[in-house]
C-alpha cells in the first residue's frame, strides 16, 4: 500500500468519524441511567391565578408578587424541601380564601391527591434536548382512547421561557387568570392563557405592534407536550403570548409508556429549530420550565402544577442537562 492509499484512506475514516459525531444522539439512544435524577413536586393549585396571587384572597403573599421581589418558592418550600401548600385541602374543596372565604376550589375532588411526585431528568447534545419524567396517575386515555375527542387525556405539558423575569419567579401563573374558561371571572366567553404583559389596565389585549414587539423579542413561553390516547403517545407545539397559539411546525416528538401505575414520556426538540415560534436554547445558558399534569379525565384547568425550575446546558440551575 503506497503512501498516498494509506493517505486517503486515512481522509475516509477521519471523516466517517467526524460524519457519526455530527450525527445527533436519538431519545431512543439516551442512557438514562447515566443522567441525573430530579424530584419535583407538583400541586393541585385550584383556582389560583396571576389575579389570586396578587389579591387579597392571597393573604399577605399578594405584596411580595405585586412588588415582584419574591419567587413562589420563598415563601412555600422551606430548607428542608416541604411544601407550605394545603393542596391536600384545596383539591377537595376546604381550603377558602384568605379574604372572600370562598373555595380555591369550587368543585372539589374528595379522595383525590394534592401532590404528586414528578421524576425529571434532562439531557443534550450538540442538536437537540430531551427531557424524560415519570409520575404515577390513573391511565384514563390509555385505557380509553376515545377521551382524546372530548380532550380528557392524560398529558404532560411543559412551559419554557427565558427572557420573562416573573416567568422565572411564578412559571406558569403569569398565563393564567380570572377571566380564562372555568375560572371565577369568565363569562362564557372563550378566553385561553395568555401573558398577563399582554393586556392593558382595563383588561384590554395590547396593540398588534407591541405583540409583535414581544414575539421578536423571544418574550413568550414556549408551550408543548405529550399525551396518551391508548398506547400511542402524540406531541403538541405552542406558545403563548396575547392567547394559546398553535405552533404550525411541530418541532417537538414524544415517546413514553404506561405501566404499573406510572407513566414515562419522553419530549425531545432542537435547541435551535429556526422558527420564530419557540424559544431557542444555547449551549452554555439555563432556561426556565414549569409543569403541568392532566390525570383520570380532568381537562382545562384542573390539573397539577410545579413551581418553575432552572434548566441548564452546562450551566448552573436547578436542573443540569446532561451532555451527551
Amino acid at each position: 500500500m503506497n503512501t498516498q492509499t494509506r493517505i486517503s484512506i486515512s481522509a475516509v475514516i477521519a471523516a466517517l468519524v467526524m460524519m457519526l459525531y455530527l450525527v445527533p444522539t436519538a431519545a431512543a439512544d439516551v442512557d438514562w441511567s447515566k443522567v441525573p435524577v430530579k424530584q419535583v413536586k407538583v400541586f393541585y393549585p385550584g383556582q389560583a391565578s396571576w389575579d389570586f396571587l396578587r389579591g387579597q384572597d392571597h393573604g399577605t403573599g399578594a405584596a411580595p408578587v405585586k412588588t415582584i421581589s419574591k419567587a413562589c418558592a420563598d415563601c412555600h418550600v422551606g430548607e428542608n424541601g416541604e411544601y407550605d401548600i394545603n393542596a391536600n385541602k384545596i383539591i377537595t374543596g376546604e381550603l377558602m380564601r384568605s379574604k372572600s372565604k370562598e373555595p380555591l376550589e369550587p368543585q372539589g375532588m374528595a379522595g383525590a391527591p394534592g401532590f404528586k411526585d414528578v421524576s425529571m431528568q434532562a439531557a443534550y447534545d450538540a442538536n437537540n434536548l430531551y427531557l424524560r419524567f415519570q409520575w404515577e396517575g390513573a391511565g384514563a386515555s390509555v385505557a380509553d382512547p376515545a377521551l382524546e375527542k372530548d380532550d380528557k387525556v392524560d398529558r404532560i405539558s411543559i412551559q419554557i421561557a427565558d427572557k420573562i423575569k416573573t416567568f422565572r419567579l411564578y412559571g406558569c401563573f403569569i398565563t393564567c387568570h380570572d377571566d380564562e374558561e372555568g375560572m371565577p371571572e369568565n363569562r362564557g366567553s372563550e378566553v385561553t392563557l395568555y401573558g398577563y404583559y399582554t393586556r392593558d389596565k382595563n383588561g384590554n389585549v395590547v396593540d398588534q405592534g407591541k405583540l409583535d414587539g414581544y414575539h421578536s423579542k423571544g418574550q413568550f413561553m414556549d408551550l408543548i407536550e405529550a399525551y396518551f390516547a391508548g398506547n400511542d403517545v402524540k406531541s403538541g407545539d405552542m406558545y403563548v403570548l396575547d392567547k394559546r397559539h398553535d405552533d404550525k411546525n411541530n418541532d417537538v416528538s414524544a415517546s413514553g409508556s404506561f405501566a404499573d401505575g406510572k407513566y414515562t414520556v419522553v419530549l425531545s426538540r432542537k435547541l435551535n429549530t429556526g422558527d420564530k415560534d419557540d424559544i431557542m436554547l444555547e449551549d452554555g445558558k439555563e432556561f426556565s420550565l414549569a409543569i403541568a399534569i392532566h390525570d383520570n379525565k380532568n381537562h382545562e384547568r384542573r390539573h397539577y402544577v410545579s413551581f418553575p425550575l432552572s434548566v441548564g446546558l452546562s450551566a448552573a440551575a436547578d436542573v443540569t442537562a446532561q451532555k451527551f
